[in-house]
């Protein structure tokens, strides 16, 4: 963004996102201070107590029971559904079945996982 001066005798006047801005540089610190607290607290509430929620998508298969999990962490080992006549071959993160979910993937938002099914 392009800065704006004015010289007015000693005094310069500068133009921009902050130009009406009447506040002192303490209190400008201040609350730059006070509303980096207040996102650091957000944060780290939000990652140790709001977790995400993964749902599994059988397409038909039997019901797979969501699950609730932090940031970073795995999804614990569950059991395959069952479709008739059909196979299992893994969960995906699409429904295009391009990127297949791996165990050891860490969780890093709400999702839902697809699953694939063979004949």
């Amino acid at each position: 963004m392009e800065e704006k001066e004015t010289n007015r005798g000693s005094d310069k006047v500068h133009g921009g996102l902050y130009a009406k801005v009447k506040m002192s540089v303490r209190s400008a610190n201040i609350l730059v201070a006070v509303l980096c607290a207040a996102l650091i607290i957000t944060t780290v509430f939000v990652v140790r107590h709001g977790g995400f929620t993964v749902t599994f998508d059988t397409d038909g298969g039997s019901a797979v029971e969501s699950v609730r999990l932090k940031y970073s962490e795995t999804i614990p080992s569950i059991d395959s559904p069952v479709k008739e006549g059909y196979r299992f071959s893994g969960w995906y993160t699409d429904r295009s079945f391009t990127r297949q979910w791996r165990e050891e993937d860490p969780v890093v938002g709400s999702m839902t996982l697809y699953a694939k099914w063979e004949k």
